[in-house]
């Protein structure tokens, strides 16, 4: 299956969700941003998808970021709870861009996923990586490898800490039970 074809999987099964925020294809940090952000000079990563709520405005940063983590959802617990399982410890970002930022790796570098890893995770108040059957064991060692480097205390203890990495059909079957 390629990316595209997963991303449109994903999409729609997470737009089909009661009560979830809103499910965004190919959301810019740019999108409707009253921030820093907003300067179309700036380097603005997309994500694949994004759920909101959304954290854009410098002014009303803590309330956006309340309002992301005042945010309640049976996904958000099974996600916390898959990702929790992966990472020993375990953090979610206190000042997020977005409630749950997902990149989708189908055929890429070992580059193009640490950047995956960390735009999900510096983005979203979960981070989620979906790889492709045959790329997940790829990406699963480069989350392990930054896990490390928060081991040896080579990364800030709280960087990753929010990323979970999942085959497709595993994300799916996380997505399934809501």
């Amino acid at each position: 299956m390629a990316g595209k074809d997963i991303q449109d999987n994903l999409f729609a099964r997470l737009n089909g969700i009661a009560g979830l925020g809103p499910v965004v294809r190919e959301w810019s940090v740019r999108c409707d941003a009253k921030d820093v952000f907003a300067d179309l000079a700036a380097y603005a990563p997309r994500l694949d998808i994004a759920i909101g709520p959304f954290n854009t405005t410098f002014e009303h940063r803590h309330e956006d970021a309340y309002a992301i983590y005042a945010f309640d959802h049976p996904l958000i617990n099974v996600l916390r709870d898959a990702i929790r399982d992966q990472n020993p410890h375990f953090y979610e970002n206190q000042n997020p861009r977005c409630l749950v930022g997902i990149e989708i790796e189908y055929a890429t570098s070992s580059k193009h996923i640490l950047g995956g890893i960390t735009n999900a995770g510096m983005l979203g108040r979960l981070g989620i990586v979906v790889g492709s059957p045959d790329l997940i064991g790829k990406v699963r060692r480069i989350h392990a490898y930054v896990r490390k480097l928060r081991e040896v205390e080579k990364a800030p203890g709280e960087m990753f800490g929010n990323v979970g990495c999942f085959e497709h059909a595993e994300f799916l079957a996380l997505v399934a039970q809501c």
